[in-house]
C-alpha cells in the first residue's frame, strides 16, 4: 500500500471538541506533506468554514466541502462543482415546509435560512459563520445549491428524517446524517466518496492510493471506497465496521496516530 493522498474529516476527527487542530495532528500532517503525500480535508461544512483549517496547516491543499459538492484549494482553484437540480431543490424546500423541518441552504458559499432560531444560533456559533435570514425569499434560491441542511433535535429524529428523504427523493437526491442533529441533502451522485474520486483523478492518482479517516455516517462512503481507511475510536460500531483500522478519538490525536502508524510507518 502506497498512500499518496490522505483525506480527513473535520468535526469529530481532525478537530477536537474545542473545534481546534491539536499540535500533534498538525505536526503529523506537516511531516506527511514533507514526504510528498497530499493532505486534504473532506467535510460536510461549507468552503468558507473549512478553509481556515487548511490555512492553519500552512498548505495550499484542495478541500472537499459540502460532502463532495465543491472541491476547491485554499488559493481558490476549483477542482469540481456539483449541484442539486433546481427543480429538486424547490421540491425539497416544499417538503421541509410541509413537514415543518428547519432547513438551511447554501448558494455561492453563503448561508441562508428563512428565520433565525435557536438551531441557527447553535450552527453559526459552531462553525463561526454568519448567515442571512431572508424570509420567504429563501424558497427562490434554487440555482447552484450544493447542499441543503436539515437540523433536528436528536439522533433518532435525524435517522428518521434521512430515511424519509431518501425514500421520497430516491434517485433525485441523497440524505446523510453527519452530526447527531444534522441531515445533509446533496445530489444523488455526490458524497465524500465521489469527492475522493474526482480529486484523485485530477491529481492523476488511483483510488487505491488514497487513505481516508472519519467518524460519522457521512464519512462511510469515503471510508468504503478509499484504498485504506481508519475510523475514530468514538465512532458508532456500524461506522467502525466500514474501516480497515480503528484509531484513538479526536481528543487523543487519532489522526496523528493514523498518519504515523499507517502512512509514515513510524513508531509513536
Amino acid at each position: 500500500m502506497s498512500i499518496k493522498l490522505f483525506a480527513t474529516d473535520l468535526d469529530g476527527t481532525l478537530l477536537n471538541k474545542n473545534g481546534e487542530i491539536s499540535p500533534a495532528n498538525k505536526q503529523a500532517i506537516k511531516e506527511m506533506a514533507k514526504e510528498g503525500i497530499i493532505p486534504t480535508i473532506a467535510t460536510g461544512r461549507m468552503y468558507e468554514a473549512s478553509r481556515r483549517f487548511a490555512e492553519q496547516l500552512e498548505l495550499d491543499v484542495p478541500i472537499i466541502t459540502y460532502n463532495g459538492a465543491l472541491i476547491k484549494s485554499v488559493s481558490g482553484k476549483v477542482y469540481f462543482e456539483g449541484f442539486l437540480p433546481p427543480k429538486i431543490v424547490s421540491e425539497i424546500y416544499d417538503y421541509c415546509k410541509e413537514m415543518k423541518y428547519y432547513f438551511q441552504t447554501y448558494q455561492d458559499d453563503k448561508l441562508y435560512y428563512e428565520a433565525y432560531t435557536d438551531k441557527t444560533k447553535g450552527y453559526e456559533e459552531g462553525i463561526n459563520i454568519k448567515g442571512c435570514a431572508i424570509g420567504e425569499k429563501v424558497y427562490e434560491l434554487v440555482d447552484r445549491i450544493p447542499k441543503i441542511l436539515v437540523i433536528t433535535t436528536s439522533n433518532e429524529e435525524s435517522d428518521e428524517v434521512a430515511r424519509l428523504f431518501n425514500e421520497k427523493f430516491s434517485g433525485q437526491a441523497h440524505a446523510a446524517k453527519s452530526q447527531f442533529n444534522y441531515v445533509e441533502i446533496m445530489a444523488p451522485n455526490i458524497s465524500k466518496a465521489s469527492g475522493l474520486h474526482h480529486l484523485a483523478e485530477k491529481l492523476g492518482l488511483g483510488i487505491d492510493e488514497v487513505m481516508a479517516i472519519g467518524d460519522a455516517n457521512n464519512d462511510v462512503p469515503m471510508l468504503k471506497v478509499a484504498g485504506f481507511s481508519a475510523v475514530m475510536g468514538s465512532a458508532k460500531d456500524d461506522v467502525k465496521a466500514c474501516g480497515d483500522v480503528v484509531v484513538g478519538d479526536c481528543e487523543h490525536d487519532g489522526v496523528a496516530e493514523a498518519i504515523y502508524k499507517y502512512v509514515l510507518k513510524k513508531d509513536i
